[in-house]
């Protein structure tokens, strides 16, 4: 089993809007490519602009699958177009991805 963490902190004007925005994505991965679950948490201590991803697979092929489905996803493409406006830019360390297997 692996588990996805990804994560990603919101502008700070931005905040309430990048939550809706994570439940929605969440909602629409979750939806159309069942059984996988993505789940969207918000951080309540720490940084609490920070949003976190986690999605779980039982193995890398699983995961390498639908990753090629995701580049090729044309409601998904469009709905991350939105993410610069909503999340600090990548360049300045906003977005982090961990793989974790479990043990």
């Amino acid at each position: 089993m692996f588990r996805l963490h990804r994560s990603a902190r919101a502008r700070r004007d931005k905040v309430r809007e990048a939550h809706h925005w994570a439940q929605e994505v969440a909602k629409y991965l979750s939806t159309k490519y069942a059984p996988i679950t993505v789940q969207a948490y918000a951080e309540r201590f720490g940084d609490v602009g920070t949003v976190h991803f986690f999605s779980d697979y039982k193995d890398l092929a699983t995961l390498e699958r639908l990753a090629g489905l995701w580049k090729i996803d044309q409601e998904y493409r469009a709905m991350l177009e939105k993410a610069p406006e909503l999340f600090i830019e990548e360049s300045e360390g906003s977005f982090h991805d961990t793989l974790m297997q479990m043990l």
